[in-house]
């Protein structure tokens, strides 16, 4: 009777053993599927967030492409429309004022015997934009360096400075057909009937100064170019008289 107590005993504990074993058993296999899933909820996460990452980086990628693009058919579409209307522009200038032949290259009447002329080497200075009033003592309106704005139009280039300078002026017509009627106070015709403002232009490395055929709104300045305004008694003959004609701008 001892021994089938005994053996009921034995049994009865192994039995409690086996089963707390069970139990942790389970528990260990929920608790490893748990950590399981949780590594692959991160990855998951992680990979969804690297995903959305590229996504942006590509997307700002391509809008970047497109604002370049735009600008790249923008610069293609203004110096395309810049040779078309240079005949254009001519007509258009000999009718608002003689003095426009300055940024074209129209013909005019002759100047009077008085007129100052322009000297092909002047003026002798670092500052590669130059703004001077030739009629009143060859008065030196404003210097500036405008290397920083390289690849825009001469015409552009002057509104902003003189915006800048809280110079006043008065400007008509826009891209290629922009015209400087008046600039600090200083007019056409008001210094005599071909009286205005001229731009001239000494590109990189040459040594002279050029009176462009075309008008500043279509004239692209390049760092290291050298542009110089000039209010003139005489807009048509007080040019670089040596060179003019002869330019190949």
């Amino acid at each position: 009777m001892n021994k089938n107590k005994k053996k009921y005993l034995i049994a009865s504990a192994a039995f409690v053993v086996c089963f707390i074993m069970f139990v942790f058993a389970i528990k260990a296999q929920r608790m490893y599927a748990q950590n399981l899933t949780d590594r692959q909820e991160a990855s998951q996460k992680s990979e969804n967030k690297a995903a959305n990452t590229k996504s942006n980086t590509d997307k700002a990628a391509k809008e970047n492409a497109k604002a370049q693009d735009a600008k790249s058919n923008t610069t293609a579409a203004a110096q395309e429309a810049a040779k078309t209307d240079v005949s254009k522009k001519a007509a258009s200038n000999s009718n608002s004022s003689s003095t426009s032949a300055s940024q074209t290259s129209s013909p005019q009447q002759p100047a009077a015997s008085t007129s100052v002329k322009v000297k092909q080497d002047d003026p002798d200075s670092q500052m590669n934009l130059q703004i001077i009033d030739t009629v009143n003592g060859n008065k030196i309106i404003l210097q500036k360096d405008i290397s920083s704005m390289d690849g825009e139009t001469v015409g552009y280039i002057m509104e902003r400075t003189l915006d800048a300078a809280k110079i006043k002026y008065k400007a008509t017509g826009s891209a290629s057909t922009l015209y400087f009627a008046a600039i600090d106070g200083l007019e056409e015709k008001k210094a005599g009937n071909l009286s205005g403002w001229c731009y001239y232009v000494k590109k990189k490395g040459d040594t002279k100064f050029h009176k462009p055929n075309v008008g500043s709104g279509q004239w692209i300045y390049h760092k290291g170019d050298v542009v110089v305004w000039k209010y003139l008694a005489d807009g048509i003959h007080d040019g670089y008289e040596d060179d003019w004609g002869k330019s190949s701008f």
